[in-house]
């Protein structure tokens, strides 16, 4: 028993420093060949930690969030929004640790939250979220949804109008 106990010891940190590895490749990714610029953390209540990637021009191009929602799991929620010529895409969103579910049943329920949240234009200031329709999502899927949601709206709107700590010094 002495034995096992050390050993979820040793094991429980690595374990948490690949999930932030994950975090942190994910971000890495969303801001290939831009200036990033990081807010404190935690940003707000809301949101754990937000990303603007600026181009060589100081202009906002890509912007990341991601918080923690509960799941079967705490897992983490991460959303990427790009400006373009036409407004904004929630490129994608993704939960970099999933694999803290452990039950694949759960874990595909979860997923199945994601396959939404690709590639849609938005616009930030409408009354309407990115996604508002999910069909047959878990009351966890819901919650992940909101909170993708506002996550995706309040990036955009950060690189609509930049915040001080994005502003190119």
């Amino acid at each position: 028993m002495l034995k096992n106990a050390l050993i979820a010891a040793l094991l429980f940190p690595a374990l948490s420093f690949g999930n932030s590895a994950d975090l942190q490749q994910t971000i890495n990714q969303a801001m290939t060949g831009l200036t990033i610029t990081t807010s404190g953390d935690p940003y707000s209540r809301a949101i754990k930690r937000l990303y603007i990637g600026l181009d060589e021009n100081g202009e906002p191009k890509t912007g990341v969030a991601f918080r923690e929602i509960e799941s079967f799991k705490t897992i983490t929620g991460v959303v990427v929004v790009d400006k373009t010529e036409s407004g904004y895409i929630l490129r994608e969103s993704s939960f970099p640790d999933i694999g803290k579910i452990k039950n694949p049943k759960d874990r595909k329920q979860v997923l199945a939250v994601l396959e939404q949240f690709q590639n849609i234009p938005f616009d930030p200031h409408a009354e309407k979220s990115a996604v508002d329709t999910l069909s047959g999502a878990t009351r966890y899927g819901i919650k992940a949804s909101g909170y993708l949601n506002y996550m995706a709206r309040h990036v955009a709107l950060q690189m609509e109008n930049l915040p001080e700590w994005a502003k190119k010094k």
